[in-house]
């Protein structure tokens, strides 16, 4: 083989290993299947879509509940949760959608009780996502380092983890204190913000950028009060 017809025959041994990726990448975007490469990837997405969806429905089902037994502040503050979770949800289905994959609609059962009972699972169900959920959601995605879904998971994780302190004190004390815990959370001035990129909680009005994402603080929306 002379000198041209080898760097002809690399040239195109090259472009064809360049070539046939994307055009499996298009045919997988066509068909609506999913891309090949990434099923930890698509397994942990629908995990995490499916447990932010079910904690988006039951935290407005919540809402309903503390608004019918006089804590406008619960509700506020399940409402405002409820958004962020959506906004999880709603990420996490937009990737699975980009890698050719579609969610699989599951019947959800909403377990609502007294408020009492709501908070405390919120509270439970909050620290398990932060303790437990995410960091196993993390370490799978690591694995195949699709670095949009690590870092919309890791949005999430963040953003769940902003109240930790509070969240472990209401666990704590709302079993036998629910009372004082109550009296407490409805004398707060709250004025939730949510972050429409990554879902980032905030109670009152913000003066900086995200400090999750790191967005502009324009990104934030103001959440209004159930009624």
């Amino acid at each position: 083989m002379d000198k041209f017809s080898r760097r002809k025959f690399l040239f195109f041994s090259a472009s064809f290993s360049l070539l046939f990726p994307l055009r499996g990448f298009a045919q997988a975007v066509l068909n609506n299947s999913p891309i090949l490469g990434y099923p930890d990837t698509l397994s942990v997405l629908k995990k995490a879509f499916h447990s932010e969806m079910i904690a988006h429905k039951h935290y407005l089902k919540f809402v309903d509940k503390a608004m019918t037994e006089s804590y406008p502040n619960i509700a506020y503050l399940f409402h405002s949760f409820s958004f962020s979770e959506k906004i999880h949800a709603d990420n996490y289905n937009r990737i699975i959608n980009k890698l050719g994959s579609k969610i699989n609609t599951i019947p959800l059962l909403i377990n609502v009780r007294d408020t009492k009972s709501n908070l405390t699972t919120a509270a439970h169900k909050e620290m398990e996502k932060i303790q437990t959920t995410y960091p196993a959601f993390l370490k799978k995605l690591a694995t195949e380092e699709y670095e949009e879904a690590i870092t919309h998971c890791m949005y999430s994780w963040k953003s769940h983890r902003q109240h930790e302190k509070k969240i472990k004190t209401i666990q704590k004390y709302t079993k036998f204190y629910f009372g004082s815990v109550a009296k407490k959370i409805e004398g707060l001035s709250l004025d939730f913000h949510v972050c429409e990129i990554c879902g980032s909680t905030i109670d009152e009005e913000p003066n900086s950028p995200c400090d999750i994402c790191n967005k502009s603080m324009s990104h934030y929306q103001k959440i209004n009060r159930p009624v």
